[in-house]
């Protein structure tokens, strides 16, 4: 008799110690294959690409990250999500995108006149633009004033891809990988980077 309880306890732990080995060895995978992703995501050159021939757009794979690393290798911007007063318990994403707005100005100078304490100044006045952009300037002897104002749209969309069970079956709820795709509308706008961060609780 104590010998089978002796054996029945001697299962019981070894059933035991092989279920915790098992959750610990689920959760090194796990660990093991978001470095795989967040390796393969810095590595992977952003892709660039154009949208109706004109626009520019960027895809970039996903970072994930724990909030103590994002604390940790992102601590200007963490600095100023605290500005927005945003708390770090509900902060799950962070995009950042970085553009270049570059527009060629061709106009029609014309003569204008302007009055300042009744004496009339003569003066050469400049104006272009388009839905994008508006650019206005006046020069007046050697002094040029001016105002130039611009407009962009960005569209970013998320790609998720989720795993498969055993491979081709249904969906599961594990991520594959995740994509932003991000795209100017400002046909004169160049998208120079955009990096994608999911903030791991």
């Amino acid at each position: 008799m104590k010998e089978r309880l002796f054996y029945a306890v001697v299962i019981l732990a070894a059933l035991i110690v092989i279920l915790l080995l098992s959750g610990n060895l689920d959760r090194v995978k796990a660990d093991r294959d978001k470095y795989k992703e967040n390796t393969d995501a810095l590595l992977e050159d952003v892709e660039r690409y154009r949208v109706f021939d004109s626009l520019s757009a960027v895809r970039v794979e996903s970072l994930e990250l724990s909030l103590r690393e994002y604390e940790r290798y992102r601590a200007e911007d963490a600095k100023l999500i605290k500005a927005l007063k945003a708390r770090n318990r509900e902060l799950t994403e962070v995009a950042s995108t970085q553009t270049n707005t570059v527009i060629n100005l061709q106009t029609v100078v014309r003569d204008t006149l302007i009055v300042r304490d009744s004496v009339e100044i003569k003066a050469a006045a400049v104006h272009c633009g388009d839905p994008w952009y508006d650019f206005d300037g006046i020069l007046a002897g050697d002094d040029f004033t001016g105002r130039l104002a611009c407009r962009d749209s960005l569209l970013v969309a998320e790609t998720v891809r989720r795993g498969r069970f055993l491979g081709f079956l249904w969906r599961t709820k594990k991520v594959k990988d995740r994509r932003l795709d991000v795209v100017s509308r400002n046909p004169h706008t160049e998208i120079r980077s955009v990096e994608h961060i999911i903030v791991e609780k």
